[in-house]
């Protein structure tokens, strides 16, 4: 676990701190990515390019994360159906074994069957009651491996439609991480052009300000579990963004928020719409610290309130974990886990 020890943390380009600034109260990218718009040929041309693509991956990276999840659970849900339908074919079989010896035996009760049975018998009566019985039997038999059948039956089907819904998630999965990649290699791009065009950039000025803003910082009245999980957060000032990580030196939205709160002893999932729906939901006016806070429709952004005016997150790529006002991006909803 990371713990409070950072004063100045190292960046590796220019361009990196240069947009520390740049991303916070611009909206999010409508679209799944930025189509190319060609080699900026200004550094504020540059910086737009480099803003709109981060917006566009956070939305996809956090998008990405909810495949996961779901594919967990999908995951999950078929092991229990495959093995409900291993069980149920295993009896059926058992059963269906057992009802053939059953039947067999009886019928060979005399020594040849129902023939020897006939002439074996003491009255036709005798006999009748003897083929009676042996009907019943059967009837029975039959009707219990008629419902385990429609048992099995249904165990496969279930077992089948939940291996072709993982099968459709691990798609799903698939495509978006394409995505992700196309706009990480795009991001990456215009990385190298911010550090060509935006040379007169103080790749200090910006760290230096957030360090010691950080030790007067105001944390809010909470819980004290709540007070770990900000306390936690904020020892991770200056981490580098990354798309999918979750600690303990580099993070995104969702993986800062679940590694704060993991050391506050609850677990949450790795996703920003999926931790949307954990703890009590609260408005804008109860957030204190240690609440999670959401921006954007669809949720694809989340951080944890200092106090109720300031937050803090992991932004988007080439902007490093810092503190936020809550008020900077569109905020939809705060959740409070403890």
């Amino acid at each position: 676990m990371a713990s409070p020890r950072r004063t100045a943390p190292v960046f590796r380009t220019m361009a990196v701190v240069a947009l520390t600034s740049a991303f916070v109260g611009l909206p999010a990218s409508r679209g799944e990515a930025v189509p190319d718009a060609g080699t900026p040929a200004t550094c504020e041309e540059s910086r737009r390019q480099f803003v709109a693509n981060g917006n566009a991956a956070e939305k996809v990276a956090e998008q990405l994360n909810d495949a996961r999840v779901a594919r967990v659970k999908m995951q999950k849900a078929f092991s229990a159906a495959d093995k409900r339908a291993r069980v149920a074919k295993a009896q059926y079989g058992q059963l269906a074994s057992d009802f053939k010896k059953i039947v067999s035996g009886e019928l060979k009760a005399a020594p040849a069957g129902q023939f020897a049975m006939f002439f074996s018998s003491r009255s036709p009566k005798d006999f009748a009651d003897q083929m009676a019985l042996m009907d019943y039997v059967a009837g029975r038999k039959g009707e219990k491996i008629d419902k385990l059948d429609g048992v099995r039956a249904a165990a496969v089907k279930a077992q089948s439609e939940a291996q072709a819904k993982l099968a459709a998630r691990v798609k799903v999965e698939k495509d978006i991480t394409a995505k992700a990649s196309d706009l990480r290699k795009r991001g990456t791009q215009l990385t190298g052009q911010l550090s060509e065009l935006c040379v007169g950039d103080d790749p200090t000025q910006a760290t230096g300000r957030a360090s010691r803003d950080i030790a007067r910082l105001p944390i809010g009245p909470a819980s004290g579990s709540a007070k770990k999980a900000v306390s936690v957060a904020l020892a991770q000032i200056g981490d580098s963004y990354v798309w999918g990580a979750s600690g303990p030196d580099s993070f995104d939205c969702s993986g800062l928020t679940s590694y704060a709160w993991a050391a506050a002893g609850v677990q949450l999932p790795h996703s920003s719409a999926a931790q949307y729906g954990v703890g009590q939901k609260i408005s804008r006016s109860q957030v204190r610290a240690g609440d999670l806070v959401f921006f954007y429709s669809p949720i694809h952004h989340v951080g944890i309130a200092i106090n109720n005016s300031q937050m803090v997150h992991a932004p988007t790529f080439g902007s490093p974990v810092q503190v936020a006002s809550i008020d900077s991006s569109p905020f939809v909803g705060a959740t409070r886990l403890g």
